[in-house]
């Protein structure tokens, strides 16, 4: 078993997302725990550094949950913060900067790519987070724009991608996902 294995997450803002993210709900409820399931498989087969690109949504969420889990198991993972550009989160909503802040207080790594946005600095980073790991996890349901993108890319360099979303593995080239 390699211990020293990297993923980075990818996936859909809040609004692409097919519930609600700022309440408690069964299918946020039903996403978490897959998550937290899927992370602590992922610790199991030796992965102990997580990528996320800090976006609004299923980047924040997971990593939220790569913290709850270091937490709650005392685990030695390391979350590493990716960030297209300095300002990424000035034009969140005062709840996404609220998590977002706090996750960069309690992450592990920073690492900032660009001094300001540019166009195309969104597809950068998630390249870079591609290109630095071994496999991406991701909530994907065949929408067309960034997470498709950036699947598409691992795919193409070889990664495995865990998508969390069973419904649409089909979505996915199948000897290429990882099973775990």
């Amino acid at each position: 078993m390699d211990d020293n294995l990297k993923c980075c997450f990818t996936g859909y803002r809040p609004s692409k997302l097919p519930f609600d993210v700022y309440k408690a709900n069964k299918e946020y409820t039903e996403f978490e725990n897959l998550l937290i399931a899927k992370i602590l498989e992922t610790v199991d087969i030796g992965c102990n550094t997580f990528y996320t690109g800090m976006a609004m949504g299923f980047d924040i969420i997971a990593a939220e949950t790569v913290l709850l889990v270091r937490k709650l198991y005392k685990s030695e993972i390391k979350l590493v913060c990716v960030l297209p550009f300095k300002e990424q989160a000035d034009t969140f909503s005062e709840f996404w900067k609220n998590k977002y802040k706090g996750i960069i207080a309690d992450c592990d790594e920073q690492i900032i790519l660009s001094d300001n946005y540019f166009k195309g600095s969104y597809q950068v980073r998630n390249k870079y987070m591609v290109d630095n790991c071994d496999f991406v996890l991701t909530w994907f349901d065949g929408k067309s724009g960034g997470t498709k993108n950036t699947i598409d890319y691992a795919l193409k360099k070889g990664r495995k991608v865990i998508n969390i979303n069973s419904n649409f593995d089909d979505c996915l080239n199948l000897q290429q996902r990882l099973e775990i």
